[in-house]
C-alpha cells in the first residue's frame, strides 16, 4: 500500500466532499497504480503499461504544456486521501475551449458522486475564472457511469464516431458531449 504524506496537498478548489489540488509528485505511485488498474485503464484508454517514470513525465510541468493542460489531484476531504485526478486538456485559448477528464482511482470511492462533483468544480472554474466558451469530453457507450456523470454536470450529447475504439474485444462508438458557457450560466441561475 502506498503511503501518502500529510500536508503535502495544497487546496486550489474546494467542494463539499473533495478538494482539488495541484498534482503531488509524492503520490506518483498512486497515479501509476490507478492508470494500470484494469478497471480504470479500459475507459481511460491506457492501453500500455505505465511505468513510474512515464507517469512522472505526464504530471511534471513542461513549458509547452503549461498553457494547454491543467491537472488536479482529487483529495477526499473527510479522509484526507488522494482518490483520483481531473482536469482540462487541449486548452485552446483563442477558441476558448478545452477537453474535460476525470478519474476516480480508488474503487471504494466509486459511485459516490465524486466524479460528478470534480467535473462540476472544473466546469465552474473553467467558465467562471478561465472564461472558456466550450468544454467537451469523450466517452463510450459501455461506460454508463461516465455518461451519467457528463449528463449530471450538464453536458449534452453532440455526436458519435462510429466504431472508433476497440474495447473488450469489440469496436465501440466514441461519444462526444459538450457544454457551452451560456448554458452553464442558465443552470447557475436556477441553483
Amino acid at each position: 500500500m502506498t503511503e501518502t504524506k500529510e500536508k503535502t496537498s495544497f487546496p486550489f478548489i474546494e467542494g463539499d466532499t473533495i478538494i482539488l489540488c495541484p498534482p503531488n509528485m509524492d503520490n506518483i505511485n498512486l497515479y501509476a497504480k490507478w492508470m494500470n488498474n484494469p478497471r480504470t485503464r479500459k475507459y481511460a484508454r491506457y492501453e500500455f503499461p505505465q511505468t513510474i517514470e512515464e507517469v512522472k513525465k505526464l504530471f511534471e510541468p513542461k513549458e509547452e504544456r503549461v498553457k494547454t493542460e491543467l491537472f488536479f489531484e482529487i483529495v477526499h476531504k473527510k479522509d484526507n486521501k488522494p482518490i483520483g485526478y481531473t482536469g482540462l486538456l487541449r486548452i485552446f485559448w483563442f477558441d476558448r475551449s478545452a477537453l474535460l477528464f476525470y478519474m476516480v482511482g480508488e474503487p471504494e470511492y466509486s459511485g459516490q458522486g465524486i466524479a460528478t462533483e470534480a467535473g462540476k468544480l472544473i466546469v465552474d472554474y473553467a467558465f467562471g475564472e478561465l472564461n472558456l466558451h466550450k468544454i467537451h469530453l469523450y466517452t463510450f457507450p459501455p461506460n454508463k457511469a461516465s455518461i451519467r456523470v457528463a449528463e449530471k454536470i450538464g453536458f449534452k450529447f453532440e455526436f458519435s464516431l462510429k466504431k472508433e475504439v476497440y474495447i473488450d474485444g469489440q469496436y465501440e462508438d466514441k461519444l462526444k458531449y459538450s457544454i457551452l458557457k451560456k448554458d452553464w450560466l442558465k443552470s447557475e441561475e436556477r441553483r
